[in-house]
């Protein structure tokens, strides 16, 4: 059980040292299960639907020129959804899996007033929490047909069913590798 003590800490209240919290937890239950997940076959073709999952919605986002959109909105004119705290619905879960994919996970804020995720060319995960990959506001919803956001809500939909399958796996498997320690994978919010 003192093992598992690592991955406990008193976390700040500042937004950004809750997101590097969850960074260093992340990077220790990766460093020491890191391999076993790997070596697991069921593990590993969950992670490659959900792969192919996210292509295909960023593929279809990005024909019915979601991805533009944003990018207008959040650079050219300095408003858009990504603002500072919202990268704190990342979960450790969803850190996990970026480095299971092998995303270069950032290690400080690059743009300042923005999400910790956002860079100047947008997010630099791959795996994204749900908030970010379901929320249309107004402006994305005048862009679409009623049969384009019918088919990409479909699409959006069964990438986080799989993302949810996703979490709900590494959870367990961790419960039972750490003794069943309760390790809250799943925290989102501000505070």
């Amino acid at each position: 059980m003192l093992k598992n003590l690592k991955y406990l800490r008193v976390i700040d209240p500042d937004p950004t040292a809750l997101i590097l919290e969850k960074i260093r937890i992340a990077e220790n239950l990766f460093k020491d299960w890191g391999e076993y997940f790997l070596g697991d076959e069921k593990f590993i073709n969950l992670l490659e639907d959900y792969k192919i999952a996210i292509l295909k919605s960023n593929e279809l986002m990005e024909n019915l020129g979601s991805f533009k959109e944003c990018y207008r909105c959040s650079v050219e004119e300095n408003k858009g959804c990504c603002k500072i705290g919202l990268e704190n619905e990342v979960t450790i879960n969803i850190l996990l899996i970026n480095m299971f994919f092998k995303t270069l996970i950032p290690q400080e804020r690059e743009v300042p007033g923005r999400c910790f995720f956002v860079g100047p060319r947008g997010c630099k995960i791959f795996a994204r929490p749900y908030l970010c990959r379901e929320f249309f506001c107004n402006r994305l919803l005048r862009l679409f047909s009623p049969e384009e956001y019918a088919l990409l809500t479909q699409t959006i939909s069964y990438e986080l069913t799989l993302l949810y399958k996703i979490c709900v796996y590494i959870r367990k498997e961790l419960e039972y590798l750490l003794g069943d320690f309760l390790l809250e994978l799943d925290i989102a919010g501000y505070s």
